[in-house]
C-alpha cells in the first residue's frame, strides 16, 4: 500500500527539525507492503525519484570451482552514475538530510560472498546482515537532492541469501530530509506503521522534554 500524506513538519528528540521553509507542500511517498526479493530475478526497482530507479537484486553465480553470491541495494537502474547518491546503513529515528550519511558508499551497497571449492575467500558486506535494517538515500537527481529509507532484512545460510523490503519512504520535496522509519507526516489523520510510531514517539518526547525545562 503506498500513501502520500502532506503538512510534513517533523522534529525527533528535539535535536533535528526537519521542516523548512515551504515544507507545508511536502509530501512523504511510502510503501509497508513486504517483498521478497527472488533468487536470480530481475532487479526490482521499490520506487523511481525523477529518472532515479532504486533497485533491489539477489544473485548468486558459479563457474568451475568458483562461485559467489550478491545482494545489493542501487540507485539507478539503467547505468552507474557516479552522480546517482549515496547510500549506507543507518539507525531507527536518524536524519537523513543535508549532512549526509555517514560511511556512505556512492550508487551502491551490496553483501557478498565469493567461494573457491565451495571455501569463502572474499566477503564485501557494507549492506548488512539483520532483521529490519534501514538504509538511508541521498538520491542526487536534476541538480537537486532527494531524501528516503528502505527498510529490509538479509539474512545468509550458507550458500544463498534471503533478502525481503520491509517497507520505505522518501520525502519527494527536494532538499526537505526525512527521519529514518517515518512514514507519516506529523499532523496526518492516517495511523503510522511501527517505524512511523518509533519517529513520531522521538519528536513527542522531545516536545515533552523541553516542556519539562521550561516549567522547571
Amino acid at each position: 500500500m503506498e500513501s502520500r500524506l502532506k503538512n510534513y513538519a517533523l522534529t525527533a528528540g528535539g535535536a533535528v527539525t526537519l521542516a523548512t521553509a515551504g515544507a507545508a507542500n511536502a509530501e512523504i511517498i511510502s510503501s509497508d507492503a513486504s517483498m521478497s526479493i527472488i533468487l536470480n530475478e530481475n532487479p526490482v526497482i521499490l520506487f523511481s525519484i525523477g529518472n532515479r530507479d532504486i533497485e533491489v537484486s539477489n544473485k548468486t553465480y558459479s563457474q568451475n570451482n568458483y562461485g559467489g553470491a550478491t545482494a545489493r541495494m542501487k540507485i539507478d537502474a539503467n547505468n552507474f552514475d557516479p552522480y546517482a547518491g549515496a547510500l549506507g546503513n543507518v539507525a531507527y529515528g536518524s536524519s537523513i538530510g543535508s549532512y549526509g550519511i555517514e560511511g556512505a558508499a556512492v550508487g551502491a551497497i551490496r553483501n557478498t560472498r565469493n567461494f573457491t571449492n565451495g571455501t569463502t575467500n572474499f566477503s564485501n558486506s557494507d549492506l548488512s546482515l539483520g532483521d529490519s535494517m534501514i538504509v538511508g538515500m541521498v538520491i542526487a537527481e536534476d541538480g537537486s537532492n532527494h531524501y528516503a529509507w528502505v527498510n529490509y532484512s538479509l539474512s545468509w545460510n550458507g550458500s544463498e541469501y534471503t533478502f525481503t523490503i520491509n517497507s520505505w519512504a522518501y520525502n519527494d520535496v527536494a532538499g526537505q530530509g526525512i527521519i529514518a522509519g517515518q512514514n507519516v507526516a506529523a499532523g496526518s489523520n492516517a495511523v503510522p506503521g511501527l517505524g512511523g510510531l518509533a519517529a513520531l514517539a522521538m519528536g513527542a518526547a522531545g516536545v515533552r522534554s523541553r516542556r519539562q525545562r521550561t516549567v522547571a
